[in-house]
């Protein structure tokens, strides 16, 4: 039987070879226009409608991996707009190796130290971008994301200093300074996308205004990627067809919140648990 195809030929690649330049050269690009404002307001709207309280207190963090608890973020992910964008840097082939729910309620304090994706995830080579979808309006007053651009062309060491208001789960921080001058605001509309290498520096501040800031965070990959260390990780079709066959493929999400997704959920989250969840 041959491999789905997930991908629309009606929509062209959007990507223009001067954005394309500009993310190779600088780590991260921004912002894109993917998704109508309404449609990630809705979806911001659905996400603030969530039972935060009963999610939080399952074994695993609800905010990684969340698509497969709830199978609507499955269908934005490889939803053909923003794979499309993301086939321009990575190919027609894609696998999603985790998308974590950034979500800031008002006024909270909570940030997200200055960090590399890729430091604790194994992987060879290193072709990984993030897709941040913006689903409400990001900018410094609420604690969107700050770049540090062009520093993505190798790892640097990493600290772990885990404090109550740092939301990445073993407080995980480069040892190395950004100065303010290096770093650049990821201002984004509700819809709009911010692309980032997976050794790209980023970190985001407290939200001191009184609505919720909330991003989708997807992490993309070629199919021809490998893992070279660390507890097994899955991983979604996103795009193409996988022809490689590194990663055991995750199913179809099961119905949002029912029983089969809370198993899966943990099933494919377990294996990273002493390791602080840090390595997916």
């Amino acid at each position: 039987m041959s491999a789905p195809m997930l991908h629309d030929p009606a929509v062209p690649h959007v990507l223009s070879g001067d954005q394309i330049a500009a993310y190779s050269r600088d780590g991260c690009l921004f912002p894109i226009d993917v998704f109508a404002p309404e449609e990630a307001m809705d979806w911001a709207a659905r996400i603030e409608a969530l039972p935060v309280a009963e999610l939080a207190a399952l074994p695993a963090p609800w905010t990684q991996k969340t698509y497969i608890l709830v199978d609507w973020l499955d269908a934005l992910m490889r939803d053909p707009r923003l794979t499309a964008v993301v086939a321009d840097l990575l190919g027609e082939d894609l696998l999603v190796l985790s998308a974590d729910l950034f979500h800031k309620p008002a006024r909270s304090p909570r940030r997200i130290s200055w960090h590399q994706d890729l430091n604790y995830w194994g992987l060879e080579p290193d072709d990984v971008a993030t897709a941040w979808v913006a689903l409400t309006v990001a900018v410094p007053e609420n604690g969107c994301m700050q770049y540090a651009p062009g520093r993505h062309l190798a790892p640097v060491a990493h600290a772990e200093r885990r404090t109550d208001d740092n939301m990445l789960t073993k407080g995980q921080e480069i040892a190395v300074a950004i100065a303010p001058g290096e770093a650049v605001d990821v201002v984004l509309m509700p819809g709009q996308v911010a692309l980032h290498h997976g050794f790209t520096p980023h970190a985001s501040g407290p939200n001191r205004t009184d609505a919720p800031r909330i991003g989708f965070a997807v992490r993309y990959a070629p199919t021809g990627i490998r893992q070279t260390k660390g507890p097994a990780m899955t991983a979604r079709l996103a795009r193409g067809a996988d022809r490689h066959g590194h990663f055991q493929l995750e199913p179809d999400p099961p119905a949002a919140l029912s029983p089969e997704a809370m198993a899966l959920h943990r099933a494919v989250l377990d294996p990273h648990a002493e390791f602080g969840y840090s390595t997916i």
